[in-house]
Order: structure tokens, then sequence, then C-alpha cells
């Protein structure tokens, strides 16, 4: 085959390439508006007819500039990072402030240091407690089975902002925070198949109707006003009396009736002695001392106190912190990774401070076990020994509880949390005999033993197996048959022992729970046509059922008008409405009349007593928590998709899917309005 090739003239001019002109409309504007049919004549036959043949002109169609997916994603990246810019810049100002303002006056602003302020700029006003959650709309990725759905973004960079410097970024707008709508582009950190996240993202798969309804309630729910500063507050900055000694003292006692009994690495009384004498300035003990005051203050009621006291801890808790390996700031940094990072709404950093705690644990010696010395001629010193002894072991274990709490529901590894072939440390005993706090601990550190192994299994890619299920299960079932009466029962226990005691209940069905939920998510996502499900894993999908109601039936039985038991009370009550709430829109998708089943009904009955139970919950609450708002819409469009009158057909087309709803609920929680947190992580501390 020969070709031709055209030889121009280096110094000729190239023909410039013409643009196809542009097609005419066939019919004229006038026919077109009375929708009759054009003979395309000029003028045509039915405008000489109405005599408008002035009128008769044919529009020549414009070109259509569709954008392609890439160009809208650079768009959006683009803008994305345009506004993170501006925040950097003008973390006080809206944009719409900044559009109205010069040049000159931007300038102003940017040369405008709000740290050169002092504390009387930053804490002249209590910070915004909440933002009214909007749902973004990106909420277009399917995914065909649950591993999928676990996979999510790939091939892009995960990415969150937590900052801890600015009081005013609590905001529910995390990624753990189950009932935190995601407002923002940017990355979510990992979450696997254990995570609320995953059950919404199957619910919104069966029922698009209650996605749709959730992003129109979202948009109406009203913005959080200032609460009011507490009165014995400095009414100039908004602070706590520095000299006051006697409110300190008061945190104080907040902090051991509420927290202490739940992770007792303090020895008390000795702590309380060094506070008195005051003759302890090391940044070490001054780290530990205001951490203890900023929980503390949040246990009191406080919405502004925290603040200050947070302040001063973070200037001995920065990184030179990591080189004093010392006990008194590994027990501050479980302080404020365990708790108040989780009520600060940042659990991401917080997972980083436990991971980095661990570290220095390790580095400490924690995971070994000292000698014991018992030929000690002094009693005093002999005594001062054993205390230091079980404090080291008190703080290791607190450390190995709060980890695994914090991070049972992200599918995520245990990064060696616990190796029983390198560690060897000694569960806590009592010091005396009424040492409730040690029982409390030594139980909670058994259960996070059985939950450690739990975690590690779901963070494998490979599919759990009913044997494996039952097992684990049964280990939990024995554990609880086994555990104290103190721990069990609510008549005579001891009053510091009774937030513990709930802890540990709450914990107990909520870790059951998600161990045969995820059962029924295979169930949901249809894996059944792709695994061979059998009546065995049928059977886990209706335990799960079963425990939900269980856990639910407790809650209301047991839940006390105490913040910190509301708070994690609240957030386990969460998770269980869960189970009932998928399992109404998979009976409604099945199109087998199953919708006036008992079983749907008593999902129903569970559903009104758990609205019934965050409603009386409400005086504790933050008026931020939307805990209570998600599950009434989601429960109202589940209900009408069952009844038929909105419920979109086909429930492939509704598999948008929400990434960043996870799971440590109530991070964001003002205990002045307590909820739950969390983020999270129910009540300071209630973190699976």
């Amino acid at each position: 085959m020969f070709h031709t090739f055209e030889i121009r003239d280096p110094g000729e001019p190239a023909t410039p390439r013409l643009q196809p002109p542009r097609k005419v409309n066939k019919s004229c504007s006038e026919c077109t508006r009375r929708k009759v049919k054009c003979d395309g004549g000029n003028p045509c036959t039915s405008c000489q007819y109405y005599q408008i043949s002035e009128a008769c002109a044919y529009r020549q169609r414009t070109r259509r500039q569709a954008a392609s997916r890439s160009a809208l994603e650079k768009a959006t990246e683009t803008l994305r990072r345009q506004a993170g810019v501006l925040r950097l810049l003008f973390p006080n100002c809206s944009l719409e402030e900044l559009v109205e303002k010069d040049r000159s006056e931007l300038i102003l602003l940017l040369s405008h240091d709000p740290t050169e302020d002092g504390p009387s700029e930053l804490y002249s006003e209590a910070p915004p407690v909440a933002i009214s959650p909007i749902i973004s709309g990106h909420l277009e990725d399917s995914h065909d089975s649950p591993e999928e759905s676990d996979r999510g973004e790939s091939g892009e960079e995960r990415c969150w902002d937590e900052s801890a410097q600015n009081p005013a970024t609590m905001a529910a707008s995390d990624d753990i925070n189950a009932i935190s709508l995601a407002s923002d582009r940017h990355r979510r950190s990992y979450l696997g198949i254990c995570s609320v996240s995953a059950v919404l993202r199957a619910l919104f798969r069966l029922c698009p109707a209650a996605k749709d309804r959730i992003v129109e309630q979202s948009k109406t729910w009203p913005e959080v006003q200032e609460v009011n500063r507490p009165s014995a507050l400095n009414p100039h900055l908004g602070l706590p009396v520095p000299s006051d000694s006697l409110r300190e003292q008061r945190y104080i006692g907040f902090y051991f009736e509420n927290i202490h009994a739940i992770t007792p690495f303090l020895h008390e009384e000795s702590f309380r002695a060094t506070f008195a004498a005051g003759d302890r300035q090391t940044p070490a003990w001054l780290g530990l001392y205001n951490m203890v005051l900023t929980v503390g203050s949040i246990a009191s009621g406080s919405d502004t106190a925290h603040i200050y006291y947070y302040d001063r801890a973070r200037s001995y808790l920065d990184l030179d912190s990591l080189g004093s390996g010392n006990l008194e700031t590994l027990q501050a940094l479980c302080l404020l990774g365990g708790y108040y990072l989780h009520y600060r709404n940042s659990p991401n950093m917080a997972y980083a401070i436990l991971g980095a705690a661990q570290r220095l644990a390790i580095a400490l010696g924690l995971h070994r076990e000292s000698p014991t010395r018992v030929d000690h001629q002094d009693p005093d010193i002999g005594q001062r020994h054993t205390i230091r002894l079980e404090s080291r072991r008190r703080t290791w274990w607190s450390l190995y509880c709060l980890d695994t709490w914090a991070s049972m529901t992200l599918g995520r590894p245990t990064c060696g949390r616990w190796d029983s072939s390198t560690m060897n440390t000694l569960l806590p005993t009592p010091l005396y005999p009424d040492d409730h706090f040690a029982t409390s601990l030594r139980a909670s550190t058994q259960f996070c033993h059985i939950s450690n192994r739990l975690q590690h299994r779901f963070a494998q890619s490979t599919r759990i197996n009913v044997s494996e299920a039952q097992s684990l299960d049964h280990e939990l079932q024995e554990w609880y048959r086994t555990l104290s009466p103190i721990l069990k029962e609510t008549m005579n226990s001891p009053p510091r022992i009774t937030v513990a005691r709930e802890f540990l209940r709450n914990r107990y069905h909520n870790v059951r729970l998600m161990l045969s939920r995820c059962f029924l998510l295979y169930k949901a996502y249809g894996d059944s046509e792709r695994h061979s499900t059998g009546q065995a894993e049928e059977q886990m999908a209706d335990l799960c059922r079963a425990i939900a109601a269980e856990a639910i039936d407790a809650i209301a039985l047991h839940w006390v008008p105490n913040r910190t038991q509301v708070w994690n009370s609240a957030w386990y009550l969460f998770q269980a409405c869960m189970v009932p709430l998928l399992s109404i829109a998979m009976a409604a998708s099945s199109n087998v009349g199953a919708v006036g089943s008992d079983n749907v009904i008593s999902w129903h009955s569970s559903l009104n007593k758990a609205l019934e139970i965050f409603a009386e919950m409400r005086p504790w609450m933050r008026a931020s928590d939307r805990a209570p708002d998600i599950v009434t819409v989601l429960f109202q469009a589940i209900s009408q998709g069952a009844e038929g009158t909105e419920r979109t057909p086909s429930v492939i087309d509704g598999g948008s899917h929400l990434f960043g709803w996870a799971d440590e609920l109530l991070t964001d929680i003002n205990w002045s309005m307590l909820f739950n947190d969390e983020n999270v992580s129910p009540g300071l501390f209630s973190l699976t």
C-alpha cells in the first residue's frame, strides 16, 4: 500500500482549522412556541398563515459545555483547598465577612495574631458548642458487599483536621462520631465492618428514602446558641479564679467520684496529699494535675472551665514531654488521649496519643512485672513500695483498657497491644479488703483480653465464620457469668462503683452486638447469594436482634440521671437502635408481606422505647447532640418505606453511602448539657 504526503512550503502560513458551523433549529421560534409543525421555509407557511412573517426566525443551537467527571473533581478539590487556606488565614471570620472587606482590611486581619491578646480574648466568650450538620453531596459510592464497602475510598489519601488549639472547633464533625453528619470533602480515617458507618451504608442501600429524608432534615436543625457561663467564674475573662483552691478541690472530687473507678491508676490519698502540700512543681506533675482538673471540671457540669485547665495542661504536654520518662507524664497522656480528646471531638488525635502513651509505657517497663521486695524493715517504706508497684500495674492496664475501648468499633489492627509471650504484668490486686477499684479494673482487663482478640479478628480481611463468632460469644457470656456481684447487682453496691458497673454492662452488650451484627450485615447486603449462609448464620442474625432488644431494655432499666452515665448509656442506646432500624429496612425490602409480622412489631416497640429513653435523657444531653434526631428521622423514613408510601422500589438505585459516619458516637459532648460522646465515646469514657 502506498501513501501520499502533502508537501507544504515551511514559509507558508498554516491554514487555521475552521470550526464546524453550528446547527440551526429545523423549526422556527414561533412554531416551536406554538408547538406546531414547521416546513422550514423562510418565512414558513405557518407564519405566513398567521401573518407574522417578520417574527419567523431560526435559532442557532448553542454548544453544550458538558463538564467531565475529572474536571468536576478537580474543581471541587481546588475549592476545598482554597477554603482550607481561608480557614487557616482567617479562622474567626466567615466568607461573607471577608467579601465585604477591602485589601487593607484583610491585611490588617492577617497581621492581628489572636494568641497575642492573652486569655482575656481567648476565653471572653464560651465556644460554640455545635454547628448545624449539613450532609454533603458525596454520596455516590456504591458497594456490592460489606467487604468492598470497607475498602471505600481507594486510591485517595485519607486525612483529617482535628485541631485541639482552638476551643471553637469543638463541633459535631468528626469521622468516629456516628451522629455527626459530614459537611466537608476531606478524607475520612479508616473504618471497618464493625463500625456504625457500615450499618448506615447498608441501611441507605436498602432504603434510599431514609438517606434523602435525613439529608433534608439535617438542613433544618438549628444552630446551637451560646450557653451561659457559670456565674462563679471570673466575669471579665470567663475563667475559673486561679487562686480558688476550693473550686479545684471540687473538680478533683468529681474526678475521683465519676472517673476514677473506671481507670483507677491514681492513688487518691497520695494525689490529694501532694495537691494539698503544693510542693510538687515539676512539669510532669503539673501536666497530670491540670488534666485531672480538666476532666473533673467537665464531670462537674462546667462547660468553660475545662478550656482554661486544658490550656494550662497543654503547656506541659508538648512533644518534649514524650522525652520525660516518668509515670506522671504517662498518666496525663492517658487522661488526654483516653478521655479529653474524645470529649473535644478529636478521636484520631486521641488514637495517636494513646499509641504514643503505649510506647512510653513500654519504655518505662510497665509491660514487665517488677520484682517485689518483701524485706523492708520499715513498714511505711514497704507500704509506699507496694502502692508504687500497684500504681504501675494499674496504669498499664488502664492504658490497655482505654486503647481497647476506643478502638473496638473501628475495625483497625490492635498493633500488638497485648502479647503474652513478651508481656507479663500481673493483673491489679487489692491494696485493702474493700478495694473495689482493683476488682473493677481486673474485670475490665479480662473483658478487654477477649475484646482484643475480637478486634484483631475483625481487622483481618477474611470473613468471620459462625464457629469463631460463637466461640467468642461464649467467652463473653462466661466472663459476665463469673463477674463479681458488686459489678452486676444494683442493690447495696458501693456508690463509686455504679458508673464502672454500668459501663461494663453496656460494653458487654455492645461487643456481643458487634460480634453478631456482621452476620446481619452480610444478610442485608445479600451475600447469601455468593456465600452459603445456612441456618447457623440466620441464628446469629436473630441473636443480634435479641441482644439489641436486651441492651435497650437494660438501659431503660438501669440508666440514672448522672451526666457521665447518661453520656455512656445514650451512645450505646444509639448503637443498639441501628439493629432494629436495619431489620425493618430488610423486612420492607424482602417483599414478602412481613411488614405486619410479630418480629417487625417487636422492632418497632424497641425503637419506640429507645426514643422514650432519649426524651427522658434530654436534660442531661447537650443541645447539639443529634442521636435522638437521627434515630427519629431514620425510623420515620423506614416505617413509611415499609408502608409503601415513600420507599424507592429499587434497592440497587439507593446504594449511596455516607462515608464519615462512624463510631465513637459522642465525642463532642458538653458536660453542662451532657449527652453521652460523641463520640465519644460515651461519657467521656465509654469509647466503644
